[in-house]
């Protein structure tokens, strides 16, 4: 025998009202809880990106500095630099000048190329009624010699008495006197005496421009031939002059300035 199941129990209308009510209200309570998180984390997340913002733009602003720092660091040290080869530039000048001026003065012994003279009294008889001063070397002659000298490049030079055997060369500088001492000749305060010898250093072609030179031949190579004044040059490949010994200060005179 069968038995029949109970009829299914039916919802009422109230009952669904609820239940779906209900299911509204917990999606609605999820949906705003969602929201609600949504709306908390975006100012988080905006003040986050103003920090990162924030803190780029500082490091930007350090980097400018530093590189601007760098810049001027490459400008003073490049300053640096071509002051250094200006500074070096201007030693170089300075001791070129000094050099020179060393040279000028004869403060420095010199070696080169150059020329050397000779020239002592006639070993003629003097004619009767005629001077013997015509006969012998006078100062104006070592004068004259050292002028054409000088006036055809020579840089430095030094007279000696006794044909070079009677004592020091004496070295031909600005403030040197050439006079004449009785027989001698007086050159820096030394006596010197016959035969005189001449030595002179200068640039190629120095004794061929010195035989030409206006000094030489106007009155010199004229006694020499006239009175038989023994006289000789030659060039040298090689000679050595010693040092000016004395004072190169001036007492009495002072540089002449030029008007503009």
């Amino acid at each position: 025998m069968s038995r029949r199941l109970p009829p299914r129990r039916r919802l009422t209308r109230p009952q669904w009202a609820i239940s779906v009510a209900a299911g509204l209200a917990i999606i609605g309570f999820v949906g705003a809880a969602q929201w609600n998180s949504s709306l908390a984390t975006q100012p988080f997340i905006t003040s986050a990106q103003r920090v990162l913002i924030s803190e780029a733009e500082q490091l930007q602003r350090q980097q400018e500095t530093l590189r601007a720092e760098i810049e001027a660091a490459d400008a003073r040290v490049q300053t640096f630099q071509e002051a250094d080869a200006g500074s070096q530039a201007v030693l170089r000048q300075l001791n070129e000048d000094l050099l020179a001026a060393r040279l000028a003065t004869g403060l420095d012994p010199v070696r080169g190329p150059g020329v050397v003279v000779e020239i002592a009294d006639s070993q003629r008889a003097v004619p009767e009624g005629e001077s013997g001063t015509n006969y012998i070397v006078l100062v104006d002659d070592l004068r004259d010699l050292i002028t054409a000298l000088w006036g055809s490049g020579a840089e430095a030079i030094t007279v000696a008495g006794g044909g070079g055997a009677g004592g020091p060369a004496e070295r031909i500088v600005a403030t040197t006197s050439i006079d004449g001492a009785g027989p001698a000749i007086l050159i820096n305060s030394a006596r010197l005496s016959p035969p005189y010898r001449i030595e002179a250093i200068g640039p190629e072609g120095l004794h061929d421009r010195f035989l030409a030179h206006p000094s030489y031949l106007k009155r010199v190579a004229r006694r020499i031939e006239a009175y038989g004044l023994p006289f000789a040059s030659e060039p040298r490949d090689e000679i050595e002059l010693a040092a000016f010994i004395g004072n190169t200060r001036l007492r009495w005179g002072a540089p002449v300035v030029e008007p503009n």
